[in-house]
């Protein structure tokens, strides 16, 4: 396939225009156009800006040889449970999400999903509500593996 129809095809499912590719890729708008009706070849600076700003590889962008981008995974290489637990990120939030990869990481892995699983013989994490007018303490960083922390919620 010629560079103009891959850039052509790439351009339709990126949904650019010559205008905006140009802005896109640093390429001057009349080289993409006479690069588009098959007038002109481009240097390897321009075929570089072109083939990142449509997310190819310069070998494909630049290889009448090659049909298919080498390597191109398919659409949604997520699996479903990836999209669950994406679907849920996005629910909890950034900043939340970020705290449970923290606890995560300080507990340990096995720790915390015993912990959230319900497997835990006794709290892993304790909040001292009963304690009346003592400050709260804080997570500390680098506990150990099975180590009982003590933090807020």
């Amino acid at each position: 396939m010629e560079l103009k129809h891959k850039l052509q095809m790439l351009m339709k499912a990126k949904n650019l225009n010559g205008q905006k590719l140009a802005r896109l890729s640093r390429v001057s708008d009349s080289e993409i156009s006479r690069i588009l009706q098959g007038k002109s070849r481009p240097g390897l600076d321009n075929a570089l800006r072109l083939a990142q700003a449509v997310g190819v590889s310069l070998d494909y962008l630049a290889d009448d040889r090659i049909e298919v981008e080498p390597g191109a995974a398919p659409e949604d290489a997520l699996s479903a449970e990836d999209h669950k637990v994406l679907a849920a990120c996005k629910r909890i939030g950034a900043d939340e999400v970020q705290r449970i990869l923290e606890i995560v990481r300080i507990l340990g892995y096995d720790v915390a999903m015993a912990r959230l699983l319900g497997m835990a013989s006794r709290p892993v994490i304790e909040r001292l509500d009963d304690q009346v007018g003592e400050p709260r303490p804080t997570l500390q960083g680098g506990g150990s593996q099975g180590a009982r922390s003590v933090a807020t919620a």
